[in-house]
């Protein structure tokens, strides 16, 4: 189901239709002055909920800057564009409430009282008296659908994260089992291996080379899967970003028809992640896209960094075959590969890494072809 049959699907369950629409556009205006008190009250609300206030770790200086954000969605109630840009702004909403961890029933109580302000502001305005008593019927409409929006996709997400949780515990009891087991017999041959170097021909030199690049190989996936299950907090402080980038980008072995292109806006050359875990991300990113253009030994990969209010922005892109039809919503589960050979924990770790920093990240087609990993990453820069 695409996006617009979606929302019309929810117009034709509540009723929503053109006259609607056009009531509300008219509305806006009047109603705008009224705004900011109700954004005010909306949040004083949350503020005297402890539970509902504990979702806002940084406490009054996030609550304002979510003031601008309810503003903007008010705006856009009015604003008679009901599009996929419009639902996508709404689904927002509801992934931000399970990554800040605010309560469902909080929602509701959260969207009584934009309803009641809004019918409140539209009794006291000077409409008409045919506009308010549409503009009544209208608001319930577009409340209902905005609620729905949020529910399905809160639903979504807290289902996801769960069954996430469900893996990365099994991953962390076989880690935490198998893990030190594993490690002392790679020890030994590499160790082992080591020796006989000493005393080996050309031909027997190789194959120990081999053997080397494999325990390094066996050790990489029992890091990645400690780490994987592992729940260290970041460790957040001022990293030069574009530092961090291009040490990665060195550390690539990539084919020589391959362009790794960086734009990284000034604005984000500080910010306050954890900088060995970040590296890990961007390492995890670029070495993805790269092993996707090697196949065919060409290609161009594009990494951009921006800070959008406070947040770290990053995008990813190539020019390569882009994630398979249908999959995009996996990449990011533990175990899930796509790739011969692959065990599928990069791209799992990556995730968890910038989720541990009250991020968000996600895999999408990109236009022209190819494929487009985003991720934001909040409060990464001062107030």
């Amino acid at each position: 189901m695409t996006s617009r049959d979606l929302l019309q699907d929810l117009f034709d369950y509540v009723g929503f239709d053109e006259a609607d629409r056009d009531v509300l556009q008219r509305l806006g205006p009047i109603l705008e002055p009224r705004f900011d008190g109700l954004v005010d009250d909306f949040y004083a609300v949350i503020v005297r909920t402890p539970r509902a206030a504990a979702a806002f770790r940084d406490g009054p200086a996030q609550v304002e800057r979510q003031k601008v954000h309810l503003r903007g969605w008010l705006d856009g109630i009015f604003a008679g564009r009901y599009d996929a840009e419009y639902l996508e702004r709404r689904e927002r909403i509801g992934r931000t409430h399970v990554r800040i961890r605010l309560e469902q029933r909080f929602m509701f109580g959260a969207m009584n009282v934009v309803r009641r302000g809004l019918h409140a502001a539209l009794g006291d305005s000077s409409a008409s008296a045919e506009d308010r008593a549409r503009g009544h019927a209208a608001i319930d409409k577009i409340c209902d659908v905005e609620l729905a929006i949020m529910l399905e996709t809160y639903r979504d997400r807290y289902v996801e994260q769960q069954r996430a949780q469900e893996r990365l515990a099994t991953l962390g009891q076989l880690a935490a089992s198998i893990g030190h087991e594993l490690r002392n017999p790679l020890a030994v041959i590499a160790t082992s291996a080591h020796l006989l170097r000493k005393h080996a021909d050309e031909g027997g030199a190789r194959h120990l080379d081999k053997i080397a690049r494999q325990v390094e190989l066996g050790e990489r996936i029992i890091g990645d899967l400690l780490a994987l299950a592992g729940d260290r907090p970041p460790a957040r402080e001022p990293v030069d970003l574009r530092a961090l980038i291009d040490d990665v980008r060195e550390s690539l072995i990539a084919t020589g028809g391959i362009e790794i292109a960086v734009d990284v806006d000034a604005k984000a050359r500080s910010v306050d992640v954890d900088g060995l875990q970040m590296r890990q991300v961007l390492a995890n990113l670029l070495l993805n896209a790269v092993q996707a253009l090697e196949p065919r030994g060409s290609g161009r990969v594009e990494l951009r960094a921006r800070i959008e209010d406070r947040a770290l922005c990053v995008d990813v892109l190539d020019d390569g075959p882009g994630f398979p039809e249908g999959l995009r919503e996996r990449v990011f589960e533990p175990l899930f590969t796509t790739k011969p050979g692959g065990i599928g924990l990069g791209l799992a770790l990556t995730a968890r890494i910038v989720q541990k920093h009250g991020g968000t990240i996600e895999a999408r087609e990109r236009d022209g072809g190819g494929a487009h990993v985003r991720l934001s990453i909040p409060e990464v820069v001062p107030s």
